[in-house]
Parts: structure tokens; C-alpha cells; sequence
């Protein structure tokens, strides 16, 4: 058996950053029975996926999501994602590299590719997000374009602008939100060395009980379930995506004695790590 695939940027494209198709053009020529993306893999970019036309289901980091018209879904590098093999979309997927992130947005939320939860997705989008859509693919099918990357990127950060104005309706600490953001970006950076609240609380120069208090606020959980979350999920990704040992993904995780991650995982999964990546590997 082998581990689930990892997908990187198309190297013919990699200059740019850059690539949307609609979903006829993306899945051209291709036999879903066999074919890689019907099947869990994992991505080394980003994906924007645009539903106009569907009723289906799509798998990101090991759970399936019911996708139906006018849905949209923020995919971040590192998951884990497939699409079903009945696929029926009209719409587009909208593809680009960590480089062209940081060269083209003018936002520094990252709230919609976020590895550490369960993935955006956005219902029941009115018709401007599809003219939105059509201007990128417009955009980007032009040959001859003096300042391609430079309109791509402003269609690109209204896109999101948008979607984080469309965030001010509700009622939402902003203190709290940067501060929420911060411990995520945190977990990500440190969780396998630190996995003790008080390590972020200190960090973020507040209590314990403050951060549980923000946490709560946004995703329901304790600050505490929040990195194990993330720490189970990483897991996953490890046991699934690579032909490490068992030993060594405990190692590379913080955890010095095997026993004490396979606990742990089973704790959180009632699954053990072996069962669990001998059940998503190909």
C-alpha cells in the first residue's frame, strides 16, 4: 500500500502562482474511479473552490461535507482534501501558490486558510460572487496582459475582502478575533514543543482563563482542546501523507515515548495510529 499523495504546483506555472479552471476545464480527460483527486491527498498550495451548480459531498481533513449551489470553499496548503467521484459541478477552482500570497494580499487575515480547524465554507452567495469568479477567469485567460498578475491579485482580495466584510453583520469582538488569530498561528508554529495553555496564555500576555474565554467565543472549545485538535489533525496528516514510522511521527510531534502518543491519539480518535493509517492509505 502507499500513502496518500502530495500535490505540488504545477512547475510550468509556478512563476506566476496562479491557475483558475472551471470545474469541465479541471477535470477534462480524467477517470474519476482512478484518478488521484477522488482520492485523499494533500496539497502543497491553495484552493478556492466555487460551487455554482452542485449537490455532492468533499472530504477535507478526514470528514465529508455536504456541498450544494452558490457554496464556497477556502482549502489550505497541508489538508487533506478529495472529490467524490460523482462530480456534476459547474463553477470554478481557483488554484495559487504560498509566494503569491505573500507578494499580492493586501489583508494579513488568514482566517480562511486555516489548518488548524475545520475548513471555511461559505452558503448561499448571492450573484456577485460569481461575476467575481468569471472577471478572475476572464482575467486570467488573456495572453497578452501587461499587468496580469496585479488585476489577477485585486479580483483576488476583493474575493476575500468581501468575505471579511461579509463577517461584520455579526457581532464579533475584534480585540478578540486578532488575539484568536495570534494563538492559531501559534499552535501552528509551536504546537510540537508547547502544548501547554499557559505557554500561549503568557505569549499573548493574558490568563489562562481569558484565552478559554476567546476560544469559547469563536469555535466552542477550551484553549486546551483547541491544540489538541490541531495536534490529533496533524496527526492524521502525518500518519496518512507519509511513510514515517509510527515512532517517529511521536517524535516529531513532542511526544518522547511512543506509548504515550498512542494513548493519546487513541484518547481523542478511539482509534490507534496503526488502524488509523492502515485505513487511508491507497
Amino acid at each position: 500500500m502507499q500513502n496518500l499523495p502530495k500535490i505540488d504546483f504545477l512547475k510550468d506555472l509556478e512563476k506566476l502562482g496562479f491557475e483558475i479552471l472551471s470545474f469541465e476545464e479541471f477535470f477534462k480527460n480524467i477517470d474519476l474511479n482512478t484518478h488521484f483527486m477522488t482520492k485523499p491527498h494533500k496539497i502543497n498550495f491553495y484552493n478556492i473552490l466555487y460551487f455554482n451548480k452542485t449537490q455532492d459531498k468533499h472530504f477535507v481533513d478526514f470528514v465529508e461535507y455536504k456541498i450544494k449551489n452558490n457554496q464556497l470553499i477556502f482549502i489550505s496548503k497541508e489538508q487533506v482534501h478529495a472529490f467524490s467521484k460523482n462530480i456534476k459541478h459547474k463553477g470554478f477552482i481557483i488554484l495559487f501558490t504560498e509566494e503569491f500570497l505573500k507578494r499580492n494580499f493586501i489583508t494579513k487575515e488568514k482566517s480562511i486558510f486555516n489548518i488548524c480547524l475545520k475548513p471555511i465554507i461559505l452558503e448561499d452567495l448571492n450573484s456577485e460572487f460569481e461575476t467575481i469568479f468569471k472577471q478572475l477567469y476572464s482575467e486570467y485567460k488573456k495572453e497578452k496582459s501587461l499587468y496580469k498578475e496585479k488585476i489577477l491579485a485585486i479580483l483576488l482580495n476583493y474575493l476575500i475582502l468581501k468575505y471579511e466584510n461579509s463577517l461584520q453583520d455579526k457581532t464579533i469582538n475584534q480585540k478578540h478575533k486578532l488575539i484568536f488569530e495570534e494563538f492559531k498561528e501559534l499552535i501552528y508554529k509551536n504546537y510540537f514543543e508547547n502544548k501547554n495553555v499557559s505557554f500561549y496564555a503568557k505569549y499573548l500576555k493574558i490568563s489562562s482563563k481569558h484565552l478559554n474565554t476567546i476560544t469559547k467565543e469563536f469555535v466552542k472549545l477550551t484553549a486546551k482542546q483547541l491544540i489538541d485538535s490541531y495536534l490529533i489533525l496533524e496527526a492524521k496528516r502525518q500518519l496518512a501523507c507519509t511513510n514515517k514510522p509510527i515512532k517517529e511521527i511521536a517524535f516529531n510531534l513532542g511526544f518522547h515515548e511512543t506509548t504515550n502518543f498512542i494513548k493519546y491519539f487513541k484518547k481523542h480518535t478511539n482509534i490507534s495510529p496503526s488502524k488509523f493509517k492502515q485505513n487511508f492509505t491507497i
